[in-house]
């Protein structure tokens, strides 16, 4: 369990960008959010992807990861969201990260039947817990301007992540 305080201040770089936190998943298996009553976070509709459903700004918030993907055998999605900010308006959120510990190799659970076609790697159970974080990570150091993706691709994290899960 990782536990984050996340601090949404107006007294940024980009003080008019609306974006708080880019979209995305998590990597671990639940992320529980408290909110102080500000609005921002947003859901993106999984049944409709590029529409977004504002959350309200007092609810708790369980959000699902690759993890559950995984442990579930593709029965439960990752909850892709983003968190958009209000310009002059300081939002805070406390975050709790479940997730196995990083060394546990992930693949459905026992007697788990996937409901979709899950990577070979992922199936003998070759990938662990790490794997997911370190892409996560990375892409994250890379949205915050903090680590170069030589490479050039601006592909998103989720986007490495499915490649992993699904092959």
């Amino acid at each position: 369990m990782n536990f984050r305080l996340c601090d949404y201040n107006p007294e940024t770089a980009a003080p008019e960008c609306s974006n708080g936190c880019g979209a995305h998943t998590d990597y671990g298996t639940f992320s529980i959010i408290f909110q102080d009553g500000t609005s921002g976070l947003e859901l993106e509709d999984s049944d409709a992807p590029g529409i977004w459903v504002p959350v309200p700004g007092y609810a708790t918030v369980i959000l699902t990861g690759w993890c559950a993907v995984v442990s579930s055998g593709g029965r439960i999605r990752a909850a892709r969201h983003r968190v958009r900010r209000t310009p002059g308006v300081r939002r805070l959120c406390a975050v709790l990260f479940i997730a196995p510990d990083l060394d546990v190799k992930m693949k459905p659970l026992d007697g788990i039947q996937p409901a979709m076609p899950l990577s070979e790697s992922i199936m003998r159970g070759n990938m662990n817990v790490e794997s997911y974080k370190e892409i996560m990570g990375k892409r994250w150091r890379y949205r915050e301007g903090n680590e170069d993706m030589s490479n050039g691709k601006e592909a998103t994290q989720d986007s490495e992540i499915a490649k992993m899960v699904w092959g």
